[in-house]
C-alpha cells in the first residue's frame, strides 16, 4: 500500500487543528499552519509524500518539550504534584494524522479490522463495546451458563517505564 497525500485532504486535516495548542520544538503553531498559502501547502504536500515514499519520519517531529502543570491544591515542591504535558510538533501530529487516516481507510476497506476492534477506529468507542458484551452475558444466562468476564485496567501500566535509544 503506497500512501499518497492529496492537497485537499491535508487542508481538511489542517482546518481541524486546534489553534490554542502550544507549538513543539519546531516553533510552528497550529495557527501558523492554518495560514499557509497555497504554494506553501503544495510544498508541504510534496514533503509529506517524499517522507511516505522513503519511509522517513523526521526526528524532530518525534521529539517533545515536556512541561509540568501544577495540580490544584497540591504542594509545589513535590514532582508528583505536577501533570507532565508533552508539547509535540503540530507538523508531526499532522503527519501522523495523515498516516492514521490512510491506514484506517486501507485496513477497513480491505476488511482487515475485526468488528470487535473498537480502539483507534473512527466512530467506535469503548462505551459502544458495552452493548455487545451485555448481550453476550445475557445469552450466557439464558442458556444457564456462568459467563465470566476479565477486565484489565492498563491506564497506568507503563507509568515510570523508560526506554534507551
Amino acid at each position: 500500500m503506497l500512501i499518497h497525500v492529496a492537497g485537499k485532504r491535508l487542508q481538511k486535516h489542517i482546518k481541524a487543528l486546534k489553534t490554542k495548542k502550544a507549538p513543539g520544538l519546531d516553533g510552528i503553531s497550529n495557527k501558523a499552519l492554518k495560514c499557509f498559502s497555497l504554494p506553501l501547502m503544495a510544498l508541504l504536500v510534496a514533503i509529506f509524500n517524499a517522507c511516505f515514499k522513503n519511509c522517513y519520519f523526521p526526528p524532530i517531529k518525534k521529539e517533545a518539550v515536556v512541561i509540568g502543570l501544577p495540580k490544584p491544591g497540591k504542594p509545589r515542591d513535590l514532582p508528583a504534584s505536577y501533570h507532565p504535558i508533552s508539547l509535540l510538533s503540530g507538523l508531526g501530529k499532522l503527519f501522523e494524522k495523515t498516516i492514521k487516516t490512510r491506514l484506517n481507510e486501507h485496513l477497513i476497506g480491505k476488511g482487515l479490522i475485526i468488528n470487535e476492534q473498537f480502539g483507534f477506529r473512527p466512530n467506535h468507542s469503548c462505551p459502544q463495546q458495552v452493548h455487545p458484551l451485555v448481550e453476550h452475558i445475557s445469552e450466557g444466562f439464558k442458556k444457564k451458563r456462568k459467563p465470566v468476564a476479565v477486565f484489565f485496567d492498563v491506564a497506568k501500566a507503563l507509568t515510570g517505564y523508560g526506554t534507551q535509544d
